[in-house]
């Protein structure tokens, strides 16, 4: 199954700066248009996703867990890794692999790759640091 597009919005706990220290976040997001040749039905989905992990604006590994709520009213629990990279262009890349631990497509793996433009690196410099993103969004399930 593959949804191409979709938009994300993360919150941390403490902010990003860039020293890594441990940090939780909070996502949420939509997905749509969603075409699955085994379930032909789905469409569309609404996520969201916690986590903790050392962070820092240029690289984080977070451990998290997220549930996915197809547009059939069905879920799916994914629990994974999410990474990010700071590319040299200053887009910020942010991958979530897991597995499908219930609900539909349960035992299939996830991979979701959120693509950011550049980060307000000035707020990565404050004390509070980045506390807020957002930007596109696309899944594949693997089954």
């Amino acid at each position: 199954m593959s949804c191409p597009l979709g938009t994300q919005t993360s919150t941390y706990h403490p902010g990003l700066t860039y020293t890594p220290r441990q940090t939780t976040f909070t996502a949420t997001g939509s997905l749509a248009p969603c075409v699955s040749p085994t379930h032909p039905e789905i469409v569309g989905a609404d996520f969201t996703s916690s986590g903790h992990g050392v962070a820092s604006c240029t690289t984080a590994d977070f451990e998290d867990t997220a549930t996915y709520r197809w547009n059939t009213g069905q879920s799916s629990k994914v629990e994974g890794r999410v990474t990010i990279n700071l590319k040299p262009n200053g887009q910020t890349v942010l991958v979530r692999i897991g597995e499908v631990t219930g609900g539909l497509f349960k035992g299939a793996t996830v991979t979701q790759t959120k693509i950011l433009p550049a980060l307000n690196l000035l707020d990565c410099a404050t004390d509070d640091g980045l506390e807020y993103v957002s930007g596109p969004v696309n899944l594949t399930v693997v089954l």
